[in-house]
C-alpha cells in the first residue's frame, strides 16, 4: 500500500552544506562524504552526524542514551524560506517558486502533481502588497479555486485565498469537494475526507484515494450525492484537534442518514496529515493506530469502548476513562471463550458476547490523566501534575505528591481536597492499575524555571506565553508547558509580564536616532545584545555594564520606556533604594537575557543632609562576568549554601554619575543624554514614541530572537573588528574590550533595520570610542570627590590661613601631608566651605592619585598643635 517516497530535492544543497560545515552549535568535522563527530545539543557528546548528499536530518550516534535527530529545515529555516526571491518564476519555468516550495517545504513529489496547479499572485486586500501563491482549480471550467500563499508579508494570520466565480450567489465551494485530478471513486472503495487539499495529496502519495472538504465543519453534500451508492466507506479523517473532534460525529452522522458508510481515522492532535507526510510517520501501522483511535473516539457507550480496548489488548481486568469519567472493567475470559466456540474475538462480529461476559463499574466521577512529572531543582522538590477531567465544565489541572497517589484512600482525599467534588471509590487494584499507566512509560519531566528569559540548559527563550528555541516560535501547549522536543519547561515566575505577540515595523528608527541621538542608539545596541548576552559571556567572559545619565526633559525615561515596550513590558527600571537585601537579590535573580534597570539609586547628587544616599555599585561588580548574586544558607542540617547566578545585563539610570572603586569604573560605558542635538519637532517625534503601545512595538522581541543566530553572527564578526580599533587609540584593554562589545551590538541592529547603514554604523562607533576615551581619562585623574577634597584643603591650608596655628597639615616633613579629618571638617564648617560625606571619602582617599596614602589613623606629634594628633599621612607622588 505505501509507496516509498523521494527526498527533498537536490536544490541548494551547497548552501545547506556549507551552513552546516560553518554552524557554531555542531563543529562537525568532514570525512569524505558525511559530517561527523559534532557537538550534539542534546546530551553533548560529539557524537552527530549528517551526510553531505541527503543533508536532511542531523543525528546523534547515541540512539539508546540520547537519540537527538532534527531536521535541517527547523535548523535553518532561512534556507527553506524565501522561496520567492531565491526561486523566482521564469519563462521558461513559471511555476518554479511553487515546485520548489511544494518539494522542499510540503515534501511532495512534484512529479506525480505537477499538471494540478498553477503559480499565481495574491494581492492583500487595501494594500499594494503581493505574493505569490500556488492555485488549484475546484472546476473542470476553472472558474472556482483555492491557494496557497507562499512567503505570505501580512501578520495577520492568512495563509490561503479562495477566489473565482461564485455558483448561483452561493460560496465558493458548498457541498463540494476537492479531489486529486484523474481519481476514480469505484464500488466499495474506501475514501479518505480530509481538511485540505495538501492534507489530500500528503495521503495520495500513499495511494489513498482522498477528497478535501475544505475546512472541519463543511459537508460536501454534492459531492456525497454525486457517488452515493456505491458502498463506498468514507473515512473520516479530520484533524485531531478540538473542530476535527467537534464535526466528525455529526458528519458520522449525516452520512449514515444518507445510507452510506463510515470509518473514522483520527490522526494526533499536534500533526497534520501533511506534517505526518513531511515527517515519514505514514505507514501501515500508523494507519492502524488511527483507525484504533477512531474506533475509540466513535464509541456511543462506555461497554462498547471497553469492547475496543479489550480487542486491541487482552486483560482479565482494566480500567478505562470514558466521557470524563473513570471504569473498572472485569472480564470473564473463560466463560468468553468458551461462548465464543473456538472463534477469536473480533470487533466486527464479538460484541454481543463480550458484553455478556463483562462487568463495568465507575469508580471515578472525573477521569484524572497524569501529564508529567514537574521538578523543581532549586526547591529539590517534585509533583505529578494531572489533568482531572469533568463531565461538566474545564478541567481542572492540579499537582499531587507522590504519597497522593500511593493509594486509593489516599487519591480520594486528594481528589476532595484538589478538586471541586471529585471522588475515587476503586479497589486498591484498581489503583494498582492506574499508578501503573501512569508511571509505565518514562513521564515527561518538565522543568519549572524561576525566571524569565533565557535558559542556557535548553538554549530557549523562557516567557509566560510563548518560548523561542533555536528560531522558532513555541506557543505554550494545552498542558500549560513548553515543548521544545528533547525538553519540557513549564514558566515559574507570573509576577513578569511580557508579550512578544505584537508588531515590529523597523522605518521608525530613523526618528529614534533623530530624537535619541547616539547615546540613545547606544542604548538600543546595548538593549539589543543584553537580550543574548548569555551567548557573549559564554564566549568573552564578560559584558559591560550601561549607564545612561541625563539632562531634564533630555528624554531618558522615554527612551527606556520604549525599549521596555520592544520586549512586551509596561516598565522603566528598579528602585534599588526602595529595596531590601533580599529583595534586591530577587530582583537580580528575575530575568534572564533580558537588562535590570536601576533607576533613581540616588537622591539629587547622591548626598542628602552630609549622608550618602547612593547605592554601592561595587557590590555588583560580580554581575559582569556573570557571577553570583548572593549566597544564600539551605535549610537542612549541612553546610549547603544556595547562590544564583547573575543571568541579565545592568543598565543604570539615575541623576548623578555613578562613584566606585576603579574596578567598577572601568565595568561601565556611560552615555549621558542631552539636548544639544535638538531641534525643530525634537519634541513632536519624541511624542510619538511616547504613544506607542506593547502591542505596536512588541513585535522586535520575537524579530530579534527568531534571527538568533544571524544577530551574534553579525556581532562576533564586527567585535573581532573593532576591539582592534578601540585598542589602538585606548591604553586601558577593559575599557576597550567594553565599549567595543557595545559597537559591536550596534553592528548587529543593521539585522533588523535595513535603514542603519554603514554609514550611520560608522558613526556609532565613534561615538562610543569617543566615550571611552573620556572613560579612560577620567580613570587616569582623580575621583571629583577627592579633586574636591584637595581642592578645599589646599585653600584652607593656604590661601584661607591667617597664620600657622589655622594650618590643616600637622606633618613637619615637607615631603608629606597629615590630614587630621575632624579638623578638616572643623575647618570647613568655619569658613563656609561645602562638606563631602565623609564616609564616601574615606573610601575614596586610598585611591588618591596625585598624593599616595602613606598610613590613615597614625598617632604623630602635630608641627601645629604639639600635641598627639591622628592624621592620614600621603606623599606627593610627583
Amino acid at each position: 500500500m505505501t509507496r516509498s517516497i523521494k527526498n527533498p530535492p537536490s536544490i541548494n544543497i551547497d548552501e545547506l552544506v556549507e551552513a552546516l560545515r560553518t554552524d557554531p552549535q555542531f563543529q562537525f568535522r568532514e570525512a569524505g562524504n558525511m559530517f561527523t563527530q559534532g557537538k550534539c545539543p542534546s546530551c553533548g557528546k560529539k557524537e552527530c552526524f549528517i551526510s553531505k548528499e541527503k543533508p536532511w536530518v542531523v543525528k546523534c550516534n547515541r540512539l539508546n542514551n540520547c537519540g537527538y535527530e532534527e531536521a535541517t529545515r527547523e535548523l535553518f529555516p532561512e534556507i527553506f524560506t524565501n522561496f520567492s526571491k531565491r526561486f523566482p518564476a521564469t519563462e521558461k519555468e513559471p511555476n518554479k517558486t511553487a515546485d520548489v516550495y511544494l518539494s522542499m517545504d510540503r515534501g511532495f513529489d512534484t512529479s506525480r502533481i505537477r499538471d494540478w496547479y498553477e503559480q499565481q499572485s495574491y494581492q492583500f486586500p487595501g494594500t499594494n502588497d503581493f505574493c505569490n501563491t500556488i492555485r488549484f482549480y475546484l472546476d473542470p471550467e476553472r472558474t472556482r479555486y483555492w491557494e496557497r500563499l507562499i512567503d505570505k508579508t501580512k501578520k495577520d494570520g492568512q495563509k490561503a485565498n479562495f477566489g473565482g466565480r461564485r455558483k448561483q450567489n452561493k460560496s465558493l465551494y458548498k457541498g463540494d469537494a476537492w479531489a486529486p485530478p484523474g481519481q476514480e471513486l469505484k464500488e466499495g472503495d474506501k475514501v479518505f475526507w480530509v481538511e485540505g487539499i495538501f492534507h489530500s495529496i500528503a495521503l495520495y502519495h500513499y495511494d489513498y484515494k482522498t477528497i478535501a472538504a475544505f475546512s472541519s465543519n463543511h459537508f460536501p453534500e454534492t459531492f456525497i450525492e454525486e457517488h452515493k451508492g456505491k458502498g463506498i466507506i468514507w473515512v473520516l479523517a479530520l484533524d485531531g484537534d478540538h473542530a476535527g473532534r467537534k464535526y466528525i460525529p455529526k458528519h458520522a452522522q449525516k452520512l449514515r442518514a444518507m445510507g452510506e458508510k463510515v470509518e473514522v481515522y483520527l490522526p494526533p492532535a499536534d500533526m497534520d496529515w501533511d506534517d505526518l507526510h513531511r515527517a515519514k510517520k505514514i505507514n501501515a501501522k500508523f494507519m492502524a493506530e488511527c483507525r484504533y483511535r477512531g474506533k475509540l473516539f466513535m464509541a456511543e457507550t462506555v461497554e462498547e469502548y471497553a469492547y475496543h480496548q479489550y480487542c486491541r489488548r487482552t486483560s482479565k481486568r482494566f480500567v478505562i476513562g470514558f466521557r470524563s469519567r473513570t471504569y473498572s472493567v472485569s472480564v470473564d475470559i473463560s466463560q468468553l471463550t468458551e461462548d465464543l466456540q473456538g472463534d477469536e474475538i473480533t470487533e466486527e462480529t464479538s460484541l454481543p458476547i463480550f458484553l455478556a461476559n463483562c462487568d463495568v463499574m465507575e469508580i471515578c466521577n472525573r477521569d484524572p490523566q497524569c501529564l508529567y512529572r514537574e521538578v523543581d531543582e532549586i526547591l529539590d522538590e517534585q509533583w505529578y501534575v494531572f489533568k482531572i477531567h469533568t463531565p461538566k465544565g474545564e478541567p481542572e489541572v492540579v499537582r499531587l505528591e507522590g504519597t497522593h497517589i500511593a493509594s486509593a484512600d489516599a487519591f480520594h482525599k486528594a481528589l476532595l481536597n484538589r478538586t471541586g467534588g471529585g471522588i475515587f471509590n476503586g479497589s486498591p487494584a484498581d489503583m494498582r492499575i492506574l499508578t501503573g499507566r501512569w508511571l509505565r512509560n518514562q513521564l515527561p519531566v518538565v522543568r519549572s524555571v524561576p525566571y524569565i528569559g533565557y535558559d542556557s540548559a535548553a538554549e530557549a527563550y523562557i516567557y509566560p506565553t510563548v518560548a523561542y528555541h533555536k528560531g522558532r516560535e513555541i506557543p505554550l501547549n494545552e498542558d500549560k508547558f513548553f515543548d521544545l522536543g528533547k525538553q519540557f519547561i513549564r514558566p515559574g515566575l507570573k509576577s513578569i509580564k511580557i508579550s512578544g505577540d505584537g508588531e515590529f515595523d523597523p522605518k521608525w528608527f530613523d526618528q529614534y536616532l533623530q530624537a535619541f541621538h547616539w547615546q540613545g542608539v547606544a542604548l538600543l545596541s546595548f538593549w539589543l545584545g543584553s537580550l543574548f548576552v548569555q551567548q557573549i559571556r559564554k564566549e568573552q567572559m564578560s559584558f559591560p555594564f550601561f549607564e545612561y545619565t541625563g539632562d531634564p526633559g533630555a528624554g531618558k525615561s522615554t527612551t527606556l520606556e520604549f525599549l521596555w515596550k520592544l520586549v512586551g513590558r509596561l516598565y522603566e527600571g528598579f528602585d534599588v533604594m526602595k529595596a531590601t537585601t533580599a529583595g534586591r537579590r530577587r530582583a537580580f535573580n528575575q530575568i534572564s537575557n533580558l537588562p535590570v534597570v536601576i533607576i533613581e539609586s540616588d537622591r539629587d547628587s547622591g548626598i542628602s543632609n552630609g549622608k550618602q544616599v547612593q547605592f554601592n555599585f561595587d557590590d555588583c561588580k560580580p554581575f559582569f562576568n556573570g557571577r553570583g548574586t548572593g549566597t544564600l544558607g539551605v535549610a537542612r542540617r549541612n553546610n549547603e549554601v544556595e547562590e544564583s547566578l547573575f543571568q541579565a545585563s545592568l543598565i543604570i539610570s539615575q541623576n548623578a554619575e555613578v562613584d566606585g572603586s576603579e574596578a567598577l569604573l572601568q565595568r561601565i560605558v556611560h552615555c549621558h543624554a542631552d539636548k544639544a542635538h535638538h531641534g525643530p519637532g525634537s519634541r513632536e517625534i519624541a511624542r510619538f514614541f511616547e504613544r506607542q503601545s506593547v502591542e505596536e512595538v512588541c513585535g522586535f522581541l520575537a524579530a530579534a530572537l527568531k534571527n538568533e543566530k544571524k544577530i551574534l553572527a553579525t556581532y562576533f564578526r564586527a567585535f573581532e573588528r573593532i576591539e582592534g580599533e578601540f585598542s589602538s587609540v585606548l591604553k586601558n584593554e577593559r575599557i576597550a574590550k567594553n565599549h567595543a562589545q557595545v559597537a559591536a551590538c550596534g553592528h548587529a541592529l543593521q539585522v533588523l533595520f535595513p535603514s542603519f547603514d554603514e554609514a550611520k554604523v560608522k558613526q556609532l562607533d565613534n561615538y562610543l570610542r569617543h566615550r571611552a576615551v573620556l572613560r579612560e581619562d577620567r580613570l587616569a585623574a582623580d575621583h571629583p570627590m577627592i579633586e574636591q577634597f584637595w581642592e578645599t584643603f589646599r585653600y584652607l591650608d593656604t590661601e584661607a590661613c591667617p597664620s600657622p596655628e589655622y594650618r590643616l597639615n600637622h606633618s613637619a616633613d615637607k615631603e608629606q601631608i597629615a590630614v587630621n579629618l575632624n579638623h578638616f571638617v572643623q575647618r570647613c564648617r568655619e569658613k563656609g566651605q561645602e562638606l563631602p560625606d565623609m564616609k564616601s571619602l574615606k573610601k575614596l582617599l586610598p585611591q588618591s592619585k596625585k598624593y599616595e596614602l602613606v598610613d590613615k589613623g597614625r598617632p604623630m606629634t602635630s608641627c601645629i598643635t604639639n600635641k598627639t594628633t591622628r592624621c592620614w599621612v600621603f606623599k606627593d607622588k610627583n
